[in-house]
């Protein structure tokens, strides 16, 4: 799919339907690609590595069209799988990507239809969550629920408007452009959900995550990692006296040099998002 011709500012402004539709075809392509497969490969040897026996109860958070699904039905012959995504053009892909496995993988698989982050699922009862390559689209015309006005630590508002103001004491290594407003609002919404991420959780469980980077973990500065611990819930210290909820605590994290930053590369059509790759990290909720 030629991702010039899409206005992904147009697309994204029309909420998660567009994943069923122009963002859904296009997700599809860049997920299939060589660089997709190989990401998806690594992040599921991680997987069997990790755990020295197969966890019981693994879900996979946006799941897209199921390519880490299969993967995961396949090693873990015993686990329950729940694959949960807002797109029903990608869950009916999963469906007959899972088909291909065998006819019974009903039995173990769970497909959820729900626009994300979604406050009223099931709480603490998986013992592993995939966050992998999260392209997800909160439905702006939505009232936040009661649940997701309560759900922040009193001190999470002030840290994150702290983190937008903040800027780098060199500008060249500044890494966003957005005004603080803009900033803010994308931290509580990652924030939002992680949290989300938490809830589906047993205490204890791990979470695994694969996020598009520039560079690895011990290489940000410590704007940019406090920014990122803050947006995935494990951010430990204070910042300026304030200190948000932590709900995660990273236990590893892996840089991989990869093409699939080109997802973003198609979104911003800035060149510095061709050159990186993600981290694969995993963390244990509190």
């Amino acid at each position: 799919m030629d991702y010039t011709k899409i206005d992904f500012d147009h697309e994204l402004d029309r909420g998660p339907n567009t994943y069923n539709q122009t963002l859904g075809q296009w997700w599809l392509s860049q997920s299939s690609d060589r660089a997709h497969s190989y990401a998806y490969s690594k992040i599921t040897q991680h997987l069997v590595s990790f755990f020295g026996q197969p966890p019981e109860r693994i879900i996979d958070y946006a799941c897209g069209a199921g390519h880490m699904l299969t993967r995961l039905y396949r090693c873990f012959s015993n686990s329950k799988l729940t694959g949960i995504d807002g797109s029903s053009l990608l869950l009916k892909l999963a469906g007959k990507r899972l088909q291909s496995t065998g006819q019974d993988w009903r039995q173990r698989v769970h497909l959820i239809e729900t626009n994300l982050p979604d406050c009223s699922l099931p709480r603490g009862q998986a013992d592993v969550l995939l966050f992998v390559f999260p392209n997800i689209v909160p439905d702006p015309d939505l009232p936040d629920s009661e649940e997701e006005k309560d759900s922040h630590h009193p001190e999470d508002r002030a840290v994150a408007d702290y983190l937008a103001l903040t800027r780098e004491p060199n500008p060249e290594e500044e890494t966003v452009e957005d005004d603080p407003e803009t900033l803010c609002d994308s931290l509580i919404t990652d924030n939002l959900i992680s949290r989300n991420l938490r809830r589906l959780l047993k205490k204890g469980g791990v979470c695994v995550r694969a996020d598009y980077a520039n560079a690895p973990r011990n290489e940000l500065t410590k704007l940019v990692e406090q920014r990122l611990a803050f947006q995935e819930g494990s951010l430990q210290e204070p910042v300026n006296g304030l200190r948000a909820e932590q709900l995660f605590k990273v236990v590893g994290s892996t840089y991989y040099r990869s093409k699939v930053l080109e997802d973003v590369y198609h979104q911003t059509r800035d060149k510095t998002d061709k050159d990186g790759g993600y981290l694969l990290t995993t963390l244990v909720a509190l």
